[in-house]
This record gives structure tokens, C-alpha cells and sequence, in this order.
């Protein structure tokens, strides 16, 4: 079978898995949740992007990796999981401007896709 046909199955069965998964365990349970409860929840998993800053680790990457691709996604991804650490405390603590800083790590998460995807 096709190198790319198999990513591609591999891909379309993690999607299928994961849908199962939230349409069984995750929406049932954030149904039940208060607003700020179920945002806190969707965006605490978005605080390890920090993980993003091993693009700039010699020897954890190609050295073929091009520079124009590795920083903006690192930064990006560091930045992206500041405003989840920083919205997750503001809506555990019902601060009226929590929304906005969800919004700013989303946006953020969205740029520094845009910028690594584009550097190819």
C-alpha cells in the first residue's frame, strides 16, 4: 500500500476514534457543566504547547528543519499555551474578561499555524 494512502487512513481512523471518544465521554459530560467549567476544561489541554519550544533543541529535529518554519510555530505555541494558563485561572475564578483571553489564545494558536504552514 501507498506510503501517503496509509497516513491518510492513519489519520482518518485517529479522527473516527476521537469523535467516539467525545461524542460518548466528553459532551455528555460537558453538557452538564457551567459555561466557564466546560471552556476551562476544553482549553486546559492547550497549556502544554509549551511543548512547541522543542523545535528550537539542537538534535530534537532535523537540522533541515527550516528556521522559518521552527520559530513562529514555537513561539506560537508558547504564546498560545500562556493565554490557556491565563484564561483557565481567570475562568476558575469567574473574571468577566476570562472570554477574552480564550479568544486571544485561540487567535494566537491560529496565527502561528498560519505563519509555520506558510514558511514552506
Amino acid at each position: 500500500m501507498d506510503v501517503g494512502a496509509l497516513f491518510g487512513l492513519s489519520v482518518l481512523l485517529s479522527f473516527c476514534a476521537f469523535g467516539i471518544v467525545t461524542i460518548l465521554y466528553i459532551l455528555p459530560r460537558l453538557r452538564g457543566m457551567d459555561r466557564e467549567d466546560a471552556i476551562a476544561a476544553l482549553v486546559v489541554p492547550h497549556s502544554f504547547r509549551f511543548i512547541g519550544l522543542s523545535f528550537l533543541v539542537p538534535g530534537v529535529v532535523s537540522p533541515s528543519l527550516p528556521p522559518a518554519f521552527s520559530m513562529p510555530a514555537a513561539y506560537g505555541d508558547l504564546v498560545a499555551a500562556i493565554l490557556a494558563m491565563i484564561a483557565v485561572l481567570a475562568l476558575s475564578i469567574r473574571a468577566s474578561w476570562a472570554m477574552s483571553i480564550g479568544g486571544c489564545s485561540a487567535c494566537g494558536a491560529s496565527t502561528s499555524c498560519m505563519l509555520s504552514t506558510r514558511a514552506r
